[in-house]
């Protein structure tokens, strides 16, 4: 019974659409309804201008000093004061602080001294001996030279009477030889006054004859000490008139040299009581007091240059764009707002061997003395700029199988341009090529573009 009424109810419904369709008011309705229209894209796009654009790199360091140097003595001492404070600007070569050097102008006036001495002993050789000294010399020489010559040469005079005496002593022995011969028959005649006369004459003729051979032909060891005595008087004598030999000369200089370079030395050691600044700059810390004692490795003070620099790691891929003398600009959270100018002024010839950067130095040109060793500060590179360029926002350019493109708008449609770009920052990009100033191009909405497609422009999309 269910089954029958719903049948029922469906060939009503059915019939009622049947006849509804079929009427004339239902077809000029349908023929009354216009085409539909095609609906463009959502797009935002932006116009090509003119301007200026900067390739600018941006990193982060730490400021430092250029230099800085923790100064030491170069000798042992007590600190006698200390003339500097931590924070004072000092010039090279001021005095910070000095000790005590009463040992060292001791040691100055000793070696000035013995200068002194090696100079007069120079002195002394140059005037040489005294004319006193070479008479006696020459004097000394000539008795020795006679005393020898007496010797070796017997005159006439001298030979008549050896030989004359000898004479006289060959002739007693004679008579005293005949006077003994007469008893000498007679047997024991040793005690007689003969035998005794004989015996004194043949000791008188052997004296004689050795002193005749003395006199006429001398004897070495008459000749050896005086001859010993002529030689020494001979090298007196020498000595007198030239005491110094060309070597004894150079000995003295040297010494000379050697005094003199005693007394830099001491010169030295009590300048270096004076500690001074090794440069113009900055006292930093000051580790010592009036009363300390120090030595060669006691640390006195450090000292940093008022010439800052930052330095910074750059990329093996950007370090052809980067040069010396390249301009750069610092900001440091000390001064909001404010742009510190700097310039490029070292760029390390090795790369580091894990990270693979190079290490850049940046120096600012802070004339006011503003910045600070240890400031934290961002740094931009000015890597190239150019002042009058085609530009379009960043988002403009996107790739395409490979090459940059834009879609220009051009009558309700874009068009796809390839143009080559040049410069680019974080919000622009430079064209090089393909469009012209005034052009509209899509910013946002190129993921469902294709050329020749329409667009319908909708503001900050």
């Amino acid at each position: 019974m269910k089954q029958t009424s719903l049948t029922l109810l469906i060939l009503l419904l059915g019939l009622t659409l049947f006849t509804t369709a079929c009427s004339p008011v239902a077809q000029s309705a349908v023929a009354a309804a216009p085409p539909q229209k095609e609906i463009g894209v959502s797009v935002e796009v932006a116009q090509v201008k003119t301007g200026g654009i900067a390739l600018v790199f941006g990193y982060s360091g730490n400021l430092q000093a250029q230099a800085d140097v923790t100064l030491v003595p170069r000798v042992s001492g007590q600190i006698e004061a200390v003339l500097v404070e931590a924070g004072d600007q000092v010039k090279a070569g001021d005095p910070i602080a000095i000790l005590d050097h009463d040992v060292f102008a001791a040691q100055l006036a000793q070696a000035e001294a013995v200068l002194s001495l090696a100079q007069l002993k120079l002195d002394k050789m140059n005037e040489g001996a005294r004319p006193e000294e070479i008479e006696a010399a020459q004097a000394a020489y000539q008795i020795s030279q006679g005393a020898l010559q007496d010797v070796q040469h017997i005159d006439d005079n001298e030979r008549t009477t050896a030989a004359a005496t000898m004479a006289n002593a060959q002739a007693a022995l004679k008579i005293a030889q005949y006077e003994y011969d007469k008893i000498a028959w007679a047997g024991q005649v040793g005690e007689t006054p003969q035998a005794l006369a004989l015996e004194r004459a043949t000791n008188a003729y052997e004296q004689a004859l050795s002193a005749y051979q003395l006199q006429t032909n001398p004897s070495e060891a008459q000749l050896a000490p005086l001859q010993g005595q002529l030689a020494k008087a001979k090298l007196d004598l020498a000595l007198a008139k030239q005491p110094f030999r060309p070597v004894d000369f150079a000995m003295a200089k040297a010494g000379i040299q050697q005094a003199e370079a005693a007394v830099e030395l001491a010169n030295l050691q009590l300048d270096y009581t004076t500690l001074r600044a090794p440069f113009d700059g900055i006292v930093g810390e000051i580790y010592v007091h009036q009363g300390n004692m120090v030595d060669n490795k006691s640390p006195i003070a450090l000292f940093i240059s008022q010439q800052i620099e930052v330095a910074i790691n750059v990329e093996e891929s950007r370090l052809g764009q980067i040069a010396k003398d390249q301009h750069a600009s610092l900001r440091v959270a000390a001064y909001p707002g404010v742009e510190f100018p700097g310039l490029v002024t070292s760029i390390a010839p090795l790369a580091d061997q894990k990270t693979h950067t190079f290490v850049v130095k940046v120096t600012p040109l802070d004339k006011k003395g503003l910045l600070r060793s240890g400031m934290y500060s961002d740094v931009s590179l000015l890597v190239d700029e150019k002042p009058q360029a085609l530009l379009v926002p960043r988002s403009a350019v996107i790739t395409v199988d490979g090459q940059p493109v834009v879609y220009r708008v051009n009558g309700g449609q874009v068009e796809q341009v390839q143009v080559s770009t040049g410069l680019s920052n974080d919000a622009e990009t430079e064209i090089v090529s393909g469009l012209q100033a005034g052009d509209a191009v899509v910013v946002a909405g190129q993921s469902n573009l294709q050329d020749g497609a329409k667009v319908k422009v909708v503001p900050g999309l």
